[in-house]
């Protein structure tokens, strides 16, 4: 059986666009929605450069911005350098730029449009029908700054997206050779302030095969000092071993399949014996691409899903762990409604359904985790239901997730036609998940 086989059959004429935005560095990968293989947009025609400066400068008096490479290379000119857009974006205040300020959201859109400009040699805007932008943290305040960037985009498509860096490196390994994943996956990231690692592992225990990250922070290994060392320096050869011995410890009792070393600041004349100890036991990986490659790879799927991404779902942080729905009657028999399904972003988890209850004034919702817990049933009394004959109160049942474990329930009283007017009686409950 082919895994990758798609369920429905892509628009051989449409891209899928992954945009790996950060505070220092962005990059763009692509790939048609017929072919499976990523490509990433290089800023030298031809070359390997993918790395886009996160970066926009403006010229002084005059409204003329530049962005990316060519924001750098006018910085020390008559003008206005703004970098760290996403970090100044944070407080939801406006940013200065000589004597004018202007939304944050509105500068990160504008370094946007200005990247995607330079893929238009390779593939064309109005071409783009999903587009999924990564970043290192997709917190609540990050989903309000990126949904105000893509209302300033322009695009064509409505299908645009957001995940983590955690949830990309998912979706590029699953898209890899089993081979390669098979066991624990490891991933250490050179690429932010400080040294992070991601290991991902999957329970094929379960129905669908729920892969699980484990991410880390190691704030003593600062990647301002790894760029600055020195080839066979006795701080390079302290620095190697270091960095060997935390690599044994993460991995320590448990089989790794592949190892990704990612991130500008990696360099292996420098790390040489931490390879040569990994390559022992795993399969070894360099690059700088990743994020993007999987963000691609994770546009594709939103349209088209394949019989691998259906058979696993990946539960991170900002991920819905729990699939929830309602206890009902179907033909008399008893049964199952599903709202909300795990796996999705919680921010994107909504559904809103009309039931007819049955008897009494409850509606019982089952809490399903995929972690192993149990399932669990909470009930919702609606009290001051007018009084009606058996199956003849309709409701309106609207449920969202307000944040990463807790969901709103709003249930509204239809009546039932002409017979029996509506209430417009509300019922408003948060649920724990």
């Amino acid at each position: 059986m082919d895994l990758f086989g798609e369920l429905i059959k892509p628009n051989t004429e449409e891209f899928a666009v992954g945009f790996d935005l950060t505070d220092t560095y962005s990059q763009i990968s692509y790939t048609r929605m017929d072919d499976e293989k990523v490509d990433t947009l290089s800023v030298v025609p031809g070359g390997n450069s993918y790395l886009i400066p996160t970066a926009l400068f403006k010229r002084k008096e005059v409204n003329q911005w530049f962005a990316g490479n060519d924001a750098v290379r006018n910085r020390d000119t008559d003008g206005f350098f703004v970098d760290r857009l996403l970090e100044r974006a944070m407080p939801g205040e406006d940013i200065a730029v000589g004597d004018e300020s202007f939304r944050p959201s509105a500068l990160i859109a504008l370094f946007m449009k200005r990247s995607l400009s330079l893929l238009s040699m390779n593939v064309p805007l109005n071409k783009i029908s999903s587009l999924m932008i990564t970043v290192s943290l997709l917190d609540d305040r990050m989903v309000e700054v990126l949904t105000e960037v893509v209302a300033s985009l322009g695009l064509k498509t409505q299908n645009v997206f957001f995940q983590s860096h955690m949830e990309s490196f998912y979706y590029y390994t699953i898209y890899q050779p089993t081979e390669l994943w098979n066991r624990d996956v490891l991933l250490l990231d050179f690429s932010e302030e400080y040294l992070k690692s991601f290991r991902m592992e999957c329970n094929k225990n379960t129905t669908p095969v729920v892969a699980f990250i484990d991410p880390e922070s190691y704030h003593s290994f600062k990647n301002d000092d790894i760029r600055n060392l020195i080839i066979n320096s006795e701080e390079a050869r302290y620095a190697d071993g270091e960095l060997n011995k935390l690599v044994h410890e993460i991995c320590d009792g448990r089989i790794v399949s592949s190892v990704y070393f990612i991130g500008e600041n990696f360099r292996q004349e420098i790390f040489g014996e931490t390879i040569r100890t990994v390559v022992k036991s795993s399969r070894v990986f360099e690059g700088n691409n990743l994020y993007s490659k999987g963000a691609a790879y994770s546009a594709k799927n939103k349209l088209h899903k394949t019989l691998l991404s259906e058979s696993h779902v990946f539960l991170g942080n900002d991920k819905l762990k729990s699939n929830v729905g309602l206890n009902v009657l179907k033909r008399g028999e008893p049964g199952y409604l599903a709202l909300l399904d795990a796996g999705v972003n919680w921010f994107e988890a909504s559904n809103s359904v009309e039931v007819i209850i049955d008897k009494g004034n409850k509606l019982s919702f089952v809490i399903t985790p995929l972690t192993g817990k149990n399932p669990e049933v909470v009930d919702i009394t609606l009290a001051d239901l007018p009084k009606r004959p058996q199956k003849t109160s309709r409701v309106r049942v609207d449920v969202s997730m307000i944040s990463e474990m807790r969901m709103q329930v709003v249930i509204k009283d239809l009546g039932f036609g002409e017979l029996f007017k509506a209430s417009d009686i509300e019922w408003k409950e948060v649920i724990n998940l």
